[in-house]
This record gives structure tokens, sequence and C-alpha cells, in this order.
């Protein structure tokens, strides 16, 4: 009897078991996954801010002009979320070489805005300066920024992973869907007799012909010319591969998708067409013969000195942004740095300016640099987080509701205090106030991330849309450092752009760039097509 006794007892001890081992899994996550979830919940526990605590935080954004530390801006954070700012102001000009200094001096910013992407950040994580997190740090304490950001992009995180940790928040663009410029010299089609903006690659020919020998300034002299440098890339573009040749350093790298796998356009065969197109109008006077200095002259990078100079009547140089009129009536709105220039020298040329598209090449195919929706920087924080992660809840808590809240917080944070510093005449419209017009330290702008969410250029994209500046637009499909890269890129640029000017101007042969192509492989060329792959099949 006492044997069947405990038999019951154990029996039912089983089932009970069983029973409460079902209801802590009845979620369908494994016990180790739930393990996994739950330790995960409670690390990010310990990031939660203290609120009896005043924090003081180094702050290290993006500078053009010095931030003081009883700036407007400043002081109204400070007020806000209870805080201290200590504001570096780093010169962004040498930023990774400044910042280098402060890591080996041991001094490491807590919120790091410049001076981190996609390329040097595995660099870092190596030096141990930077902190690393789990995603639910993000999802916890950047609630409104992490939803929004993954509904844009999914794998928005994964760019700033390194050994599955994640090492910063890498910024989105919301300029991403618009592509590089085409713009003609409205007054000098109308001289030369074209009405119909050049679409195909053989229209855009015939009007570069027509500029460089049919005097389209009036001046009697032979001195004008069709393209020049940053006119360049639609042209490659018109036969489907960019190979990064061009005025601008941010393009000068370029992977594109071919039959699943990724490729670089600097040595697809599509290319050699194009060069060769380029050698007959270099050898015609087409083709500016001072091309391979560009088209700006120095000062500020994004404008086009040929163009405004009248020396060429087709320009491919910055972004749409640098050429549009103005957007609105306001006496203030001058509209982009080239127009703004060129109309104080020629405003018949200002007023006509025409908004193209690329060119259509043989096989149908155009395509112009676009930016892409991840920037490549990255928002970084400090390693000596670590050992006070509440700190860093902190800063995540200031990120988000400035952010990613509302569009009204976002844009108090990029522009300051509504009604005080700037107005809103129409929709879309924002002027400055006349006390805050040259004001450049109060802080504006330094106290949130753009992450794609909210668009605050309305009447820009606007002009970008009526002028189908997405149509065309590409982009690189390489978004991160390669493992060699350090070792053969600057080696294969170098022999990209001397393969290419050679062919040009005809000191080669186009039969060279065969050569030139076999020499980038064994320079290393093979060996970055095989990591980018790796890369690429990682990210799909």
């Amino acid at each position: 009897m006492k044997k069947k006794t405990n038999m019951i007892i154990l029996t039912v001890l089983f089932v009970f078991s069983f029973l409460l081992s079902a209801c802590n899994n009845s979620s369908g996550v494994s016990g180790d996954e739930s393990k996994e979830s739950s330790g995960e919940k409670v690390a990010a526990e310990k990031y939660a801010p203290k609120e009896d605590k005043k924090y003081e935080l180094d702050w290290a954004p993006y500078i053009t002009d010095p931030i003081s530390q009883d700036g407007k801006m400043v002081k109204f954070y400070e007020d806000k979320f209870n805080v201290d700012f200590n504001m570096w102001n780093l010169d962004h000009q040498n930023i990774q070489e400044v910042l280098n200094l402060k890591f080996a001096a041991g001094e490491i910013p807590d919120y790091i805005a410049d001076g981190v992407d996609i390329s040097n950040l595995p660099k870092l994580v190596q030096q141990g300066v930077l902190l690393g997190f789990d995603e639910e740090v993000i999802k916890k304490y950047m609630p409104n920024v992490y939803e929004k950001a993954t509904k844009i992009e999914p794998n928005w995180l994964n760019y700033a992973k390194v050994d599955g940790k994640i090492y910063g928040l890498p910024e989105m663009r919301t300029v991403s869907d618009y592509r590089t410029t085409i713009v003609w010299r409205g007054d000098w089609l109308k001289k030369v007799g074209i009405t119909k903006t050049p679409e195909t690659l053989k229209e855009f020919e015939e009007a570069f012909y027509k500029f460089a020998k049919e005097d389209p300034d009036g001046n009697g002299k032979n001195d004008t010319y069709g393209l020049s440098l940053s006119g360049i890339p639609a042209i490659f573009g018109a036969f489907g591969y960019l190979p990064g040749y061009g005025p601008h350093d941010w393009q000068d790298w370029f992977w594109q998708e071919r039959d699943g796998e990724l490729v670089n356009g600097a040595v697809q065969p599509e290319v050699k067409e194009a060069l060769k197109l380029l050698n007959k109008w270099y050898e015609d006077g087409v083709l500016d013969p001072e091309f391979i200095t560009g088209e700006n002259l120095g000062g500020y990078w994004g404008i086009s000195h040929a163009f405004i100079n009248s020396k060429i009547g087709f320009t491919g140089h910055a972004q749409y942004y640098h050429w549009n009129s103005p957007l609105t009536d306001s006496p203030t709105d001058k509209g982009g740095t080239n127009y703004d220039e060129l109309i104080k020298v020629n405003p018949e040329a200002a007023k006509s300016l025409v908004h193209g598209l690329p060119p259509i090449g043989p096989e149908g195919k155009r395509a112009l640099y676009a930016p892409n929706l991840i920037s490549g920087k990255i928002i970084a924080f400090g390693s000596q987080l670590e050992e006070e992660p509440d700190k860093f809840g902190k800063i995540l808590q200031i990120l988000d509701e400035n952010s990613g809240t509302s569009k009204e917080t976002y844009l108090e944070s990029v522009m300051g205090i509504k009604g005080e510093m700037w107005e809103e005449k129409g929709p879309g419209e924002r002027v400055v106030t006349p006390e805050y017009e040259n004001v450049k330290d109060s802080g504006i702008g330094k106290f949130s991330n753009e992450f794609a969410i909210w668009d605050t250029e309305e009447l820009r994209n606007e002009f970008a849309k009526k002028h189908k500046y997405d149509v065309g637009a590409i982009r690189n499909e390489l978004l991160t450092a390669l493992p060699s890269e350090s070792k053969y890129k600057a080696e294969l640029l170098k022999i990209r752009n001397e393969a290419y000017i050679s062919i040009i101007t005809g000191d080669k042969p186009v039969s060279y760039f065969d050569e030139f192509v076999k020499k980038w492989e064994q320079m290393g060329g093979k060996t970055l097509k095989e990591e980018a792959n790796e890369w690429y099949k990682s990210i799909k």
C-alpha cells in the first residue's frame, strides 16, 4: 500500500512539473530563447536614467561654427532635460584626425556625432573607444526613433554592427530619393536652335557640339565647350555603369549589382564605350580641355565656376538644391548657391536654367548618382559609458525626444524656438527671425539626428519631384569598408584615374582599357570584389 501511495505522489509531481514547463513555454519561445529575451530585458534595465540625478554630458556634435556654452539652445535643453552640456567644439574639416588625437590622450566624448562612419567603425571598436550595446537598449530608450526608423529600413542598426554588437546609430537621409544634377544653359540651347531639352545621348552630343562650335555666348571667340568634369558621370551612366570618376569624392567608389553579385563600375566593359566617346569629344574640342582640374576653382565646393563663367553650357556639379531658383516669394530666399552666384553676373542665364534628365544610352539605360538612405555616418558613444550606463540611457532619451517624438519637436531642435528664432510664413516656408539670422553659436541643430523620419524640406523636395530628380537615380550598393580596402583602394583609384585620363586625352588608345582591367584585378580588385560579395550576402 505504501509503495502504491508513493507512486501516486511521484506521478502527480511529474504531471505538475510538466504542466508548469508547458505554461512557461506557452508563447512558443523555447526555454533558451526565453532566458535570452529575459536576459536582454534585465540587461537593458541598467540603462534606466535616475530621476534625481543631474547628468553632465560631454557633447561633440557636427560643428561648422563654434558653439557657445551659453548658447540659446544649449541652455534651453539643459533646462528641459535637467542636464549640463559640456560642448566640444571639434574642427569638422579635420574631424577624424582631431578625434584620434583626443582618443590617444584618453579624452572621449559621451556623444560623438561627427567623425565616425561605416568605414572607420571597426578600427575604433578595436581601439576600445566606443560603447557597444544591444538592440533592446535602443528599443527601450529610443522607442519613437526605433519604431519609425525600422519601418523605413529594417536593417537600419545592422550597419553599425561589429561582431554582432551595435556600436552606434546609423543616420539616414531624406535626400536619398534624388540623384545629382543635370542642368543646362537654357539661353544657350535657344541661341543654337534647340527647343527640346536633350534626352538621348545623341541629343546630348548634338547640343554639346553646338555649344562648342556656334558661339552661344555671342562674344565672337572660340572659348565655349559642351561639358567638363562634372558632366562626365552622366555619360558613363548612359552606358549603365558609374565608375566613380568625377568631381566628388563621395562618388569615387561605386559598386552595382550585376547578375546577382556586386561589381565595381570602374572595370565594366560598357565603360570602355563611354571612354571612346569622350575621347572623340576631347579631340573635337567639345569636352573642356581642362576637364581634369574640374569646374570648381576654390571656395565652396558646390559651385561650378566653369558654368557660371560661361565656359560650359551643361553641368552635373553638386546637388539639385545648389541650382534651384527661389522656392518662395520671400526676399530672403535667394535660391541655390549656383543660382545665387549666377544671377549676380548673368540674370538672364540664371532665369533660363533648364533642369533635365540623364541621357538615355544606346541600350535604353540611364543612371546617375543618388545618395544612399544609409548615409554612412554613425552617431557613436564613448566606451566610458559602460561604467555609467544610466547616463547612456539619458542621452538616448534626449535623442529620442528631439529626433523621434514629433515633427514640431524635431523642427525645434534643428531651427530653434518657433516664434522667437524662426517663423512659419507658409506651408514648408520657415524663415529665421532677423535677431537670429547671423547667430551661429546658439546650438541649433546640435541635439538631434537625422533618421529620415521627418520631411523638413517640403519645398525643396517638391522642386525635385517637379523636375524629375528621382528619374535615373541609382545608389552605391556597397555601404561598408572592406577588410582589405585600406591596402588596395587608394592605388586602384589612382590607376583608374590615370587610365581614364590617358584614354580620354588620347595618350593611350581605347584598347588600353582592357590592360587597365587586368592590372586592376591583379592589384587587389579581385580580392575586394570577393570581400564585397561576402558582405553583400550577409546583409541580404
